[in-house]
């Protein structure tokens, strides 16, 4: 029969915590990769949509800044043409 020492014993103990204790960051850093991983995947679509959101939002500027173009249009031509209806309505005032 072999007698261990204290010693011996004291460091396969420690040897055996240790490598619990390695396997254990492992798990700990795979699982924070995941996550990590997760969080790119997540991160990446929101820069999509908020990619998408601002295509959306400048072709919506671009046609009400063409609808206000022709507003401003229509305006001008129903100045002028009231103008036209005042000049004839004068004249017509002064048979």
């Amino acid at each position: 029969m072999v007698h261990y020492s204290k010693g011996i014993k004291a460091l396969a103990l420690a040897a055996a915590v240790a490598l619990a204790a390695g396997c254990a960051s492992n798990a700990s850093v795979k699982q924070a990769q995941s996550t990590a991983d997760e969080a790119l995947r997540t991160a990446q679509a929101a820069q999509q949509a908020a990619s998408s959101a601002q295509s959306t939002a400048q072709a919506a500027k671009s046609s009400a800044d063409a609808a206000s173009a022709k507003a401003d249009a229509a305006q001008a031509c129903c100045n002028e043409v009231q103008s036209k209806l005042d000049r004839v309505f004068e004249r017509s005032q002064r048979k």
